[in-house]
């Protein structure tokens, strides 16, 4: 990151003789660069959170609770260097909001620097208690088990953040697609409003409407189109899990009436 800022303070003086509007096009060039590097590295993390998701969830289901937590510390250093690019986002942000910077790499440092000790002080709490990401996964390991069950709180009583609202009820899960009415087949999710349909049932339905619509999951306002749609492995993973939980159910009850 230095590098391309010192980089950036050269093409400034190089471009000295074109005057000052010269100067910040460049200085903006580069950061616009970084800033899609950036985004680059925050779509790779989130695959990797996912790829953690579905390993947990399988290592659970055959009751590997030691690796299930070694991957749940994967997780926590993705999710701390996830905020470490959303604070670097803010920073490249201010930089091209306008105005002259007379050192953008200082500026940088010094933003970058009160922010990581700041995040330091945090306990375990603090920093992953309120996370979407870590939530979500906790979820889905804690339902392999105890489907449709309350979860304990996440961390232990008298951390900041562990009260309450970090208990998280028993979710009641979807696993029927909103389109069909029938269960998920190969579901795919939307990555602006999180609803998940079958990925042959959306893809008839958004071509049907050339491309792009109002989701048509209940009640929502978003407009989707196929980009904003992912393979949901996590949740295709929860949908068998659940359908041979209803097909052991069903199979106990007929037992259970035959004898």
């Amino acid at each position: 990151m230095s590098q391309r800022f010192s980089r950036s303070q050269t093409d400034r003086g190089e471009a000295g003789s074109s005057g000052l509007d010269g100067a910040q096009i460049q200085l903006h060039g580069r950061l616009n660069s970084i800033v899609n590097d950036v985004h680059g590295i925050k779509d790779t993390i989130t695959l990797a959170i996912r790829a953690c998701t579905v390993t947990a969830l399988d290592l659970e289901e055959y009751g590997e609770t030691t690796s299930v937590a070694e991957v749940d510390q994967s997780l926590r250093q993705l999710l701390d260097a996830q905020h470490q690019l959303e604070v670097e986002e803010k920073l490249l942000a201010k930089l091209c909001s306008g105005g002259e910077h007379k050192d953008p790499e200082i500026e940088y440092m010094k933003g970058w620097e009160k922010d990581t000790k700041k995040y330091a002080t945090l306990n375990e709490a603090a920093k992953y208690g309120s996370n979407e990401d870590y939530r979500k996964f906790r979820q889905d390991v804690w339902e392999v088990k105890h489907e449709g069950q309350t979860m304990p709180p996440l961390f232990g009583a008298g951390e900041e953040g562990s009260d309450e609202e970090l208990t998280i009820a028993g979710a009641k899960s979807t696993f029927k697609c909103p389109i069909t009415t029938t269960w998920l087949v190969d579901p795919v999710t939307s990555k602006t409003c999180k609803h998940s349909f079958s990925k042959q049932a959306i893809t008839d339905y958004l071509r049907a409407k050339h491309g792009e619509c109002m989701c048509p999951g209940g009640g929502c306002s978003r407009r989707i189109k196929m980009a904003d749609l992912y393979a949901d492995k996590v949740l295709e993973r929860n949908t068998a899990r659940h359908l041979r939980r209803l097909e052991a159910e069903e199979s106990s009850a007929t037992y259970t009436v035959v004898q």
